[in-house]
């Protein structure tokens, strides 16, 4: 496809390891068309064995010779071919199953390009399916990131509250709950224990509304792995000490931390201070690998490159250990690096875009840094060696 360049392994599998990856893969299959429905989508569940698949493809290739009008017989049975000679070397789908898309990109009514993917997810494919259509059907692979593994937050002060949800690399806030709760005041006597008891009374009112609506969302979330609760001062306690949360969810609270303020701001200190008990979560994963960078930048420079240009030699060279690239730069870009250190056997990250630090690599280092197995110079030598030859 025009403006699309992706580096191929030297197998044809791309194996897709976050949901960034899997996100930027959809987004660039979902550029192509076919010539009315010419387009091939195959889910293969994991461990399937190849001869029964080839012979399903066969039996296709032979339905498809019914097929009046001739471009789109040509392209089908032409499509169905190449599947089946790049697959009857295997004996089974892989344990995750994988995904094939193939066929012929209609560039221009007469002009066209043959496109072919395999995909092995991150997540396991469950069923066998074969559909021809205009375009790629790419359903599966994005109830993967819809299922991927959550994390559910909870950020209370007196009277505010914010429900949000932490998947992938990204989070969001969910739901804000507000409800009025007065403050303290300077009367005295019985008059400040009536209004003490009034308080107290709607904070204990709040707290339920709160642990309502939390059990309303999270409840839902059959991927929910877990639940951090914060809030200033004592509040998140009370909260869960008069709240009423499910005991469903109590059971999966992983933190009680501290948290400034019912909000965005709060949402994020969340996540700050319970990152060893969302160090699995790829948002936590990718500020650790920009604290990674950042600390390659400052101490030691000399084993670190950045922008394409050199990122990309240091690939090409072997010398990359790991390669970090930012989500911001689009699927095209993030997919040519992650195919390309899948051909040398180089370790790529990818920086999602919800990741503040992914700014920082744009701003700082043009979205591209490769941390390196010898100095930088080795780099410098060659281009000037390239430059005077």
């Amino acid at each position: 496809m025009r403006g699309v360049s992706v580096a191929r392994p030297p197998n044809g599998v791309y194996f897709l390891k976050t949901a960034v990856e899997v996100r930027a893969f959809i987004n660039l299959l979902k550029k192509f068309r076919g010539y009315a429905t010419t387009l091939i989508t195959l889910y293969i569940n994991g461990e399937r064995p190849m001869p029964d698949v080839l012979t399903l493809l066969r039996s296709e290739w032979s339905t498809a010779s019914n097929i009046k009008d001739k471009t789109t017989r040509t392209h089908v049975q032409d499509t169905l071919e190449r599947i089946v000679n790049n697959l009857k070397g295997e004996a089974k789908a892989p344990e995750n199953g994988m995904a094939v898309f193939a066929g012929f990109h209609m560039i221009n009514p007469g002009n066209y390009e043959w496109v072919y993917y395999v995909v092995v997810p991150p997540q396991p494919i469950y069923t066998f399916k074969y559909i021809c259509d205009t375009a790629f059907h790419t359903e599966i692979l994005e109830d993967m990131i819809k299922s991927s593994v959550a994390y559910g937050i909870i950020v209370v002060e007196r009277g505010e509250a914010v429900l949000a949800v932490l998947r992938g690399g990204q989070y969001e806030v969910l739901k804000t709950v507000q409800f009025f709760v007065p403050g303290k005041h300077s009367a005295g006597g019985q008059s400040a224990n009536r209004y003490k008891r009034q308080t107290e009374h709607l904070a204990e009112v709040f707290y339920k509304l709160v642990a309502e609506e939390a059990n309303k969302v999270f409840l839902s979330m059959p991927a929910l792995k877990g639940l951090i609760v914060a809030g200033p001062g004592p509040t998140k306690e009370d909260f869960l000490e008069e709240g009423g949360l499910d005991y469903r969810l109590k059971d999966k609270i992983l933190a009680v931390v501290s948290a400034c303020c019912a909000n965005e701001y709060g949402v994020k200190e969340a996540i700050m201070n319970a990152q060893e008990q969302l160090k699995e979560s790829e948002y936590v994963k990718a500020k650790e690998l920009m604290d990674r960078v950042m600390y390659y930048a400052v101490k030691k420079s000399e084993y670190m490159v950045y922008g394409k240009e050199n990122v990309m030699r240091a690939l090409d060279m072997g010398i990359a250990d790991v390669v970090v690239v930012a989500e911001e730069l689009g699927e095209d870009a993030v997919l040519d690096v992650v195919m390309r250190g899948d051909s040398k056997g180089v370790k790529v990250e990818v920086v999602p875009k919800g990741v503040e630090e992914g700014k920082t690599l744009v701003q700082a280092f043009g979205g591209y840094v490769a941390l390196l197995n010898t100095p930088a110079w080795v780099l410098e030598q060659q281009a000037a060696s390239a430059a005077t030859s």
